[in-house]
C-alpha cells in the first residue's frame, strides 16, 4: 500500500518542478507563474496559469500535464477533460487522465464508454486500482450485485486490494449474503475502511437488527473526536428509536466510484501527512505541505457524487491547509446540518475566517451554530478559542465552562483539551488556583498526553512552585514527545528556574532549533545566555523574539530587558 500510494504521490508532487520546454515568452511566463502558484499551493491560480501556458504553446507537454492536474485539484473537472483527452492522445496509458475521462462518462450515464476507457494498460498501479473498482461498480449497476462481486473476485493481481473488503460488504448485503457482508465489514473496519467504511458498518448492523453489536460499535466510535463522534451519537439515537440508516445501500456506479476516489484520497493524505510529521520531528525543513494529489482525487469524488460529505470535508480541510480559504468555505457550506461532518465544517469555516483576521465573523458564525445545536461541546470549545484570540478571556472561560458541562461523567480521554483551554484563559485573568485545578483535571483524564503533562509542569516551573513534581511531569512529557520544541523548552526552563543555567542551556538551544519561529522559546534562550554572561547573544535572541510577533506580555518583558541594557546576571542563590 505505502509503495503504491506514496510513490505516485511523490511523482505528482515532483512533476510541478519539471523544467518547462522552450516556447514563446508568453508561454514561458505563464508556465513560471503556474509553478510559483503551485509552489504556494494556490491551486486555482496554478490551473489558470498552466492553462494559459498551454493556450500559448499547445505543444508544451509538461504545461499540459500540469494544467490537467491543477484543474482537477481546483475542482474544475469539466475544464480538465480536454487536457485529459490530449494527454491520452499522447500516451494512452496515462492513468489519472483515463480515470478522469471515465468519471465524466459515468456522470453522463455512459457506462459502456466508461468501462471501455478503463481497459488496457496503466502507467501506475494506483490508477489501475481505482479503475478496477470502477469496473466492479459498473458491473454491479448493470448486472446486479453478484456481477459486481464476480468482477471484484477477478481483479488483477497487481492492483491494491485494501479497499476490496468494504466493496464486498456493500455488494454482499445487496445480494442478500448477510454473513459474508458482516465478515467483510469486520475485515474492512480493521484495516483500510476509513471514516466512510466505519459509517457503512454501523449502518449495516442497524439494518440487520443487531442492536447490541451496533450499540457496542458506536460506543467505541464515540471515543473518537470530530465527525466520528457525531456519527456515533446519531447512530446510538437511531438504534434506540429503531430507525436504521440506509447509508451505503443501492449505490450507483458513479457513487461507488466516488467512494473509491475518496478512499484512495484519504489514505494518500494520511500517509503523506504522517511522513511530513515524522520528517518535521526529525528536524528536517518540510516546506509547504504537498497534498494536491489527494485533493484532486477528492474533487473527482465530489464531481461524481456532489452530496458525498466525507469527500467535501477532506477537500475543504486541504484547501484550508493551503490557505485557499474562500474555496474551502464554499466546499464546507454544502455540507448539510444533518451530516455528521456539519459540526467540523462550521469549525473549519470559522478557522478560515479567523485566519483572515475576521474573528468577529467567526465568533458570530459559531454562536449561531451553538444556538442551533445546543449539544455541541466542540463548537463551544471553538468559541472559547476564538474569544481567547480576541483577548476576551472571561468569555473564553464561560464558553469552555459550558463545553465542560456537556461532557459525560466519564469523559473521553481527549476531554483534556477542554480543561487546558479553560485553564489558559483563567491564567490570563490571573486566576491561578482555578487554572491549576483544571490542569490537574486534564492530567487526571489523560495521564499519557504530553500536552497536559507539559502544561501543568511548565506552569509550576514558571511560578517556581512544586518544582520536583514539575520536573517529573515535564520529563515524562519529553519522553512521550521527544521532538517537541515546546516541551523541551519547558524542561530547560524548569532547570533555569532552579538556577541550573548550564543544564538549562542545551535544552533551550535544542528547543530553539526545533521551534525557531517561537518567540517565547527564543526569549528563554536569551535569558539563559544572559545568566551565563553571554550578553551579546542574549540581546540578539531577544531582538529575534520581537520579530516573531510575541504576545503583548512577552513583548513588554523583552523591551524592559533591552532597555535595561542586559544587566549582568545575578549570582544564583
Amino acid at each position: 500500500m505505502n509503495k503504491i500510494l506514496l510513490t505516485l504521490a511523490g511523482a505528482f508532487a515532483l512533476s510541478a518542478c519539471a523544467t518547462a520546454p522552450a516556447a514563446s515568452e508568453s508561454a514561458a511566463g505563464d508556465y513560471l507563474a503556474g509553478r510559483v502558484a503551485a509552489g504556494v499551493n494556490d491551486v486555482g491560480a496554478a490551473a489558470d496559469k498552466y492553462a494559459a501556458a498551454v493556450a500559448a504553446n499547445p505543444h508544451d507537454s509538461e504545461a499540459l500535464r500540469q494544467a490537467f492536474f491543477f484543474s482537477l485539484a481546483a475542482g474544475r473537472i469539466d475544464a480538465a477533460l480536454p487536457f485529459a483527452e490530449r494527454l491520452i492522445g499522447a500516451d494512452p496509458s496515462d492513468g489519472l487522465a483515463r480515470v478522469t475521462l471515465a468519471a465524466a462518462k459515468l456522470k453522463r450515464g455512459d457506462h459502456a464508454g466508461a468501462k471501455a476507457g478503463l481497459s488496457g494498460e496503466f502507467q501506475e498501479s494506483f490508477s489501475k486500482s481505482i479503475a478496477t473498482l470502477a469496473v466492479v461498480w459498473i458491473e454491479a449497476e448493470l448486472g446486479g450485485p453478484e456481477k459486481g462481486l464476480a468482477a471484484l473476485g477477478a481483479a488483477p493481481e497487481d492492483v491494491f486490494k485494501g479497499f476490496n473488503s468494504g466493496v464486498t460488504a456493500i455488494l454482499a448485503e445487496e445480494a442478500g449474503q448477510i454473513d459474508a457482508a458482516r465478515a467483510a465489514h469486520e475485515l474492512a473496519v480493521g484495516s483500510f475502511a476509513g471514516p466512510a467504511g466505519r459509517e457503512a458498518y454501523g449502518a449495516f448492523l442497524e439494518r440487520i437488527g443487531d442492536k447490541a453489536a451496533a450499540r457496542s460499535f458506536y460506543e467505541a466510535l464515540e471515543k473518537e473526536r470530530g465527525a466520528a463522534r457525531r456519527a456515533a451519537r446519531a447512530g446510538l439515537r437511531r438504534v434506540e428509536k429503531g430507525t436504521p440508516s440506509k447509508a451505503y445501500t443501492d449505490l450507483s456506479a458513479a457513487e461507488g466510484t466516488a467512494l473509491a476516489f475518496y478512499n484512495f484520497s484519504g489514505n494518500i493524505l494520511e500517509q503523506s501527512a504522517g511522513e511530513r510529521a515524522r520528517a518535521s520531528e526529525a528536524g528536517f525543513n518540510v516546506g509547504q505541505p504537498q497534498f494536491t494529489l489527494p485533493l484532486a482525487l477528492a474533487q473527482l469524488a465530489i464531481y461524481l457524487d456532489p452530496d458525498f460529505a466525507p469527500a467535501r470535508q477532506l477537500a475543504g480541510s486541504i484547501l484550508n491547509v493551503y490557505a485557499n480559504f474562500a474555496a474551502a468555505r464554499d466546499m464546507f457550506r454544502r455540507i448539510p446540518p444533518s451530516s455528521p461532518y456539519y459540526e467540523q465544517a462550521q469549525i473549519e469555516i470559522a478557522s478560515s475566517l479567523a485566519a483572515e483576521e475576521r474573528s468577529d465573523e467567526a465568533i458570530a458564525l459559531i454562536k449561531a451554530a451553538v444556538r442551533a445545536d445546543k449539544s455541541s461541546e466542540e463548537m463551544r470549545l471553538t468559541l472559547a478559542g476564538l474569544y481567547a484570540e480576541r483577548g476576551r478571556h472571561a468569555d473564553a472561560v464561560a464558553a469552555a465552562g459550558e463545553a465542560i458541562a456537556l461532557l459525560s461523567p466519564n469523559p473521553p480521554e481527549d476531554a483534556w483539551r477542554f480543561y487546558v483551554a479553560r485553564a489558559a484563559a483563567l491564567m490570563e485573568l490571573k486566576r491561578w488556583p482555578e487554572a491549576e485545578s483544571d490542569l490537574k483535571k486534564a492530567v487526571e483524564i489523560a495521564p499519557e498526553e504530553p500536552t497536559t503533562l507539559n502544561y501543568l509542569g511548565y506552569s509550576w516551573a514558571e511560578r517556581g512552585e512544586n518544582l520536583d513534581e514539575a520536573f517529573t511531569l515535564i520529563e515524562k512529557a519529553v519522553a512521550l514527545a521527544p521532538g517537541s520544541g515546546a516541551i523541551i523548552d519547558s524542561l530547560g526552563w524548569a532547570h533555569y528556574q532552579l538556577g541550573r543555567y548550564e543544564e538549562a542551556l542545551p535544552h533551550l538551544e535544542k528547543a530553539a532549533a526545533l521551534e525557531p519561529a517561537d518567540p517565547t522559546i527564543t526569549d528563554h534562550l536569551g535569558d539563559v545566555y544572559l545568566k551565563l554572561g553571554r550578553k551579546v547573544e542574549a540581546e540578539f535572541q531577544w531582538r529575534r523574539a520581537l520579530e516573531l510577533k510575541p504576545s503583548d506580555a512577552v513583548r513588554a518583558a523583552i523591551e524592559r530587558k533591552l532597555a535595561a541594557g542586559a544587566p549582568a546576571p545575578k549570582t544564583p542563590g
